[in-house]
């Protein structure tokens, strides 16, 4: 039992919990130093990231950011033809599949009367 706790003890182990000791402190202290260096985003810099990362919302036909009954009467006058189909309208087309019909429109009509 006396030279299991000898080999614990022994020199080489007190070492490597003196380094690992001191790793953790210094990390640590490098950790609140470095703190206050954390640059701010700037307004203007957060609205041109969300810009690039933001998708077209399906059914978003007219890209407001929201699906109104407007985007569904802004479809069926693209069917008639009475109002020119848009890129914008077909990247947001509500069923995904690259037409704009009659189904969209209900697709955005099935959207707005769920709650």
């Amino acid at each position: 039992m006396h030279t299991k706790i000898n080999t614990l003890i022994c020199r080489r182990n007190l070492q490597l919990v003196a380094f690992a000791t001191m790793c953790i402190v210094g990390s640590f202290l490098i950790g609140i130093q470095s703190a206050g260096d954390v640059k701010p985003v700037l307004h203007t810099e957060a609205q041109q990231a969300n810009l690039l990362q933001q998708l077209p919302l399906d059914g978003d036909i007219d890209g407001d950011g929201k699906v109104t009954l407007q985007d569904e009467m802004n479809i069926l006058q693209m069917i008639q033809g009475t109002r020119k189909i848009t890129e914008q309208a077909l990247a947001t087309d509500p069923d995904h599949n690259g037409q704009l019909t009659v189904s969209d429109a209900i697709v955005i009509l099935d959207r707005l009367a769920t709650p």
